[in-house]
């Protein structure tokens, strides 16, 4: 054996191995980078209403890390914003892409919005029909409005809220 094999061989023994990357915490990271562009490009244009490049294409992320990063973020900004800066982002999104404010009501809910009825989870997502992505996006209209009435339309502020590995 010559001496470079004997160099690798040391280098790739059992104590000298470099852990593998955490795949669920590449993908969330991921995902979590993907939400916030789709927040910049909404940002500016807000009447066009949220990007979806998370739902299409070959590289869309995981569904469940989609449903996990935005639910992560709003739960962590719920222990910081105020009721009425929860009112304020509901609003904001009523007045930029004319929803009913009632339809907002019940995934408002995970921010603490003072008007949002008393639900789980299960039963905000079961308000919007049979389709889980609706009720996805009304969590990804929540974060971009947290954005522009909390964090003064800069995305990097859900960085806060990012799940830690």
């Amino acid at each position: 054996m010559g001496r470079n094999s004997q160099r690798r061989r040391a280098r790739s023994g059992p104590g000298n191995r470099q852990a593998a990357p955490d795949l669920s915490e590449i993908s969330r990271a991921r995902t979590a980078k993907l939400l916030r562009s789709d927040i910049a490009t909404w940002m500016e244009n807000p009447s066009k209403g949220p990007g979806g490049s998370f739902l299409k294409g070959e590289s869309a992320p995981d569904p469940v890390a989609v449903w996990g990063t935005l639910m992560g973020w709003l739960v962590a900004a719920r222990e910081q914003i105020t009721e009425e800066q929860a009112r304020d982002a509901v609003q904001w999104i009523s007045d930029t892409l004319d929803i009913q404010h009632g339809d907002l009501l019940y995934a408002a809910s995970v921010i603490g919005h003072p008007g949002a009825p008393s639900v789980t989870v299960s039963e905000a997502t079961e308000h919007y029909g049979e389709n889980p992505v609706t009720f996805v996006l009304y969590m990804l209209m929540l974060a971009g409005a947290l954005v522009a009435t909390v964090g003064n339309g800069d995305p990097e502020w859900l960085r806060q809220f990012d799940l830690a590995g």
